[in-house]
């Protein structure tokens, strides 16, 4: 059974710790990794949303669908393969926006990594303080992270982005379900 990840109510009905190495038993808006993107959307919808494809080898690609679609996050991302006909789920990232309200971005991320940290006990996590974004060359945007890292190279992660002005972007939460390989596929392509 499939179970649902729900940031804003906060309503976790987790794994027992014997499932808790299956990333696909968790859902964020009722998707999970492993699931086919044909089963929520048509495929003339997946194909018009605006797509992100790394360009190493040509794998994978990223898309995303807004609020329209969605009782509890503002986004979902989604990471598929490219030349996959069936649009198999390897990542799914539910973004909540913070307008300039990255206090209220770290309650919501405290209690949700309070809610998995009860229910994966046997699962290793591993707390990111604070750590300077990427994308953000004046190393002033930060991001808060939280990963809950399974043994076979699956991961939850639950973060807050604190971006400055100067990025135009606002603060968010996120909330990511990862597979082994598409985390793979990115250790080689950020290499």
């Amino acid at each position: 059974m499939k179970k649902l990840l729900v940031i804003l109510i906060l309503i976790f009905t987790l794994p027992t710790p014997s499932q808790a190495d299956d990333i696909s038993d968790f859902q964020i808006e009722g998707m999970s990794v492993g699931d086919s993107l044909l089963d929520y959307f048509s495929e003339k919808k997946i194909k018009k949303q605006k797509q992100y494809e790394f360009n190493y080898n040509d794998i994978f690609a990223t898309i995303g669908f807004k609020k329209n679609y969605f009782k509890v996050y503002d986004k979902v991302q989604f990471h598929y393969k490219l030349k996959d006909k069936n649009y198999k789920i390897y990542g799914i990232v539910g973004v909540i926006k913070f307008k300039n309200s990255i206090k209220d971005c770290f309650n919501k991320k405290d209690k949700i990594v309070a809610e998995l940290s009860e229910e994966l006990k046997d699962v290793k996590k591993k707390i990111y303080d604070e750590r300077k974004h990427s994308a953000d060359k004046s190393g002033k945007s930060k991001t808060y992270d939280v990963y809950f890292n399974f043994e076979s190279g699956n991961y939850i992660a639950v973060s807050c982005y604190h971006w400055t002005k100067e990025m135009e972007y606002s603060d968010n939460l996120k909330v990511a379900i990862i597979s082994n390989e598409f985390e793979n596929f990115l250790k080689k392509y950020y290499k």
